[in-house]
Parts: C-alpha cells; structure tokens; sequence
C-alpha cells in the first residue's frame, strides 16, 4: 500500500471527504497492481526452475542398463556409445548388465527408475517379442518408457555347415520340403528373434520341422558346427566370426536386399522362393528412459547420440563389429517404431500358431 500521507484538502467537509476518498480509491489500487506483478513474478520464478535445471543436465554420472550378457549387441552398442556420449556430455556413462529371463529383469528394472534421464535401458527385439509370446512380463514396453533413440539394426543370417550339400538357399528349400523329418533346427531359446525367424521361415514356407532350444547362440552355434542340428537363423553379429573361420556357410540374409556385413551372400527376398519375396527379419537396438523423464532431457540425449552415430568413425566401430548403425531418427520415428514392430511380432507368432508361456 502507498505509504504516502493522505493531503489534507481544503474546502468544505464534504469536499474533504470526497477528496480522501478518492485518494484511498488511488492507493488501493496501486497496492493491488503491486500484488498481482509479485504473484505474477513468483509464478513464473517456480515455472522456470525445472527448466534450469533440465538445462543443466547431466550434473552426475548416468548408467546405461543393458539387460542381456557383455558381447550381445545391445551390451557392444552401448559401451561404444557410451564412450563417446560421456565426451559429448561431460559426464561419465557407465554400461551395467543386469540380465535375466530374456531381457526382462534389465527393462523392468528401469521402468521402476526415477525418470530423470540417468537411469537408461539399451534394449532389443526381446523388448517387442516378449508381449507376444509372453502372457505376463513386469513391463510395458510402450507405456512405462520414453523412447530416446533407435541405435543400431542387427541383421539375422540362414546358416548352415559349411560342407552341408547346399548350393544354394533355393537348393535347401527344395530338399527341406522334400524330407523334413531329416532336418532339426537350433534356436537361441524359445521367444528369442532365432526362433520367431525361423518360425516365420517355415510358416511361410508350410513345413514343420523340429526345432532345438538352446541356452544362447554359443550353444546353439557350437552344436551346428558339430552337426548335431542342420540349421538356424543367427545375428550376423555372433554368426559371421564363424562364417569367416570357414566352419559355417551362409545360405541367405533375411533382408530384402544385400548387406555390406555379409558380402556375396544374396537376400531371401531376392530369391527365387516366391514365399519369401518380401521376407525380412531385423532385429534392432534402441535407447529407453523411464516414462515421465522431461522431454528436454530425452531430446538432448537424442540429438547427441544421432550426431555420434552419424560420425564416420562410429559407423565403422560397428560395422566391424558386425553391426548396422541406425539410420538418424526422432524419438517420435522411434515411438511408432516400437508400436509396428511389437504388432509385427504378434502377428508372426499367430501365424506361426506359438503359444504363448
């Protein structure tokens, strides 16, 4: 209120009155001018602070969860990025595997982290397949996270031993149609994209053919190149070391064209099997934060990993590494990523007639 004295007017007493009157009127209403301005200046003081703070992120080390074993793609991706990550934003990035149950101990774990962008999951496919072929998993892959970034794509291989009698991938065709009671496949354990690629595989080609899980591709590897089974679907990621050795052959990738990681093998979908025209089986890398995190916080995280993996330096840490580099993508692109790709596994799975465990 203005704490000026009130003047004291000449005139009669009405006149008076009427003057002081208007006086207070006055002061009155510059006191409330006065008290809106500070209501308003307080408002926007406390609107502003978790913008700077935001601003300031990251103010102390971050983790990045991976959820399967040291050496599996999403474990390789993200201790590179991690490096180059912890230089872009002044802060350390330190990778923690905590693996279980195909990826699901990882990404529940950081589901229930506070959303504050320095608890990260580094998933995989196992992320979209598990809704299908699961009745009940601890999370929900599209509604308790913020999808950051999609990483790295992980392109699967038909393999077989090297000195099996195949020419070709429509050669193996021809004779699994012919006698599939001779033949038994390996996977890396059931729900695993090794086994909803080879169970897409047959569905189309209409041939059932027993199949073998196993305890991770180290296994299920091990036991092809000794004969025990006849084939499998694997990541180029772990299959191609032994491609290179001379102790496995690659029949075909399950890409819709040829890819650099594998050169001279030809695309199923380029075949001349007309069931598998369009036939693709990708799995894919990405970065999650917990549902909630500010979304200035997951934006920077995304426009510093696009530009790291855009670096040509990057890409070629990768691809020796036998993995693909994402294309640069938004976190929207990323959200509808995850949808159609979790819809396209429920739909293989139906296809296929999987049941669910």
């Amino acid at each position: 209120m203005d704490t000026a004295r009130c003047p004291r007017p000449a005139g009669t007493m009405r006149e008076r009155a009427v003057q002081a009157r208007a006086f207070w009127r006055q002061a009155m209403n510059r006191s409330r001018s006065f008290g809106l301005l500070l209501s308003a200046l307080a408002a926007s003081l406390l609107a502003a602070a978790p913008a700077a703070g935001q601003g300031g992120y990251p103010t102390k080390p971050i983790r990045i969860i991976a959820p399967f074993p040291p050496g599996n793609s999403s474990d390789v991706a993200a201790r590179f990025l991690g490096e180059q990550l912890a230089a872009r934003l002044g802060q350390p990035v330190v990778v923690e595997n905590k693996v279980g149950a195909s990826g699901q101990v990882g990404a529940a774990y950081v589901a229930k982290s506070d959303p504050d962008g320095y608890t990260l999951l580094m998933t995989s496919t196992s992320a979209t397949i598990s809704p299908a072929i699961y009745k009940s998993i601890p999370f929900d892959i599209l509604g308790d996270f913020s999808p950051v970034v999609r990483v790295a794509v992980a392109p699967m291989v038909l393999l077989v031993r090297a000195d099996a009698p195949y020419a070709s991938l429509e050669d193996f065709v021809a004779q699994l149609r012919s006698h599939p009671e001779r033949y038994t496949y390996a996977t890396a354990g059931s729900g695993t994209i090794q086994h909803l690629a080879i169970a897409a595989f047959l569905s189309r080609l209409k041939t059932d053919v027993l199949g073998v899980p196993y305890k991770g591709s180290p296994q299920a590897l091990t036991d092809l190149i000794g004969g025990q089974v006849q084939f499998m679907f694997d990541a180029v990621l772990s299959g191609k070391p032994h491609v290179d050795s001379g102790r496995l052959k690659p029949l075909a990738v399950a890409s819709l064209a040829p890819i650099a990681q594998m050169p001279g093998v030809p695309a199923a979908a380029q075949s001349a099997v007309a069931e598998l025209k369009d036939f693709e089986i990708e799995g894919w890398v990405g970065l999650l934060a917990p549902r909630g995190t500010p979304g200035a916080i997951t934006q920077r995280l995304n426009r510093e990993i696009v530009a790291v993996l855009t670096s040509p330096d990057m890409r070629e840490r990768l691809a020796k590494a036998n993995i693909a580099a994402a294309q640069a993508n938004t976190r929207e692109e990323f959200s509808r990523f995850l949808r159609n790709d979790a819809q396209r596994w429920k739909d293989i799975v139906t296809a296929a007639r999987i049941p669910q465990e």
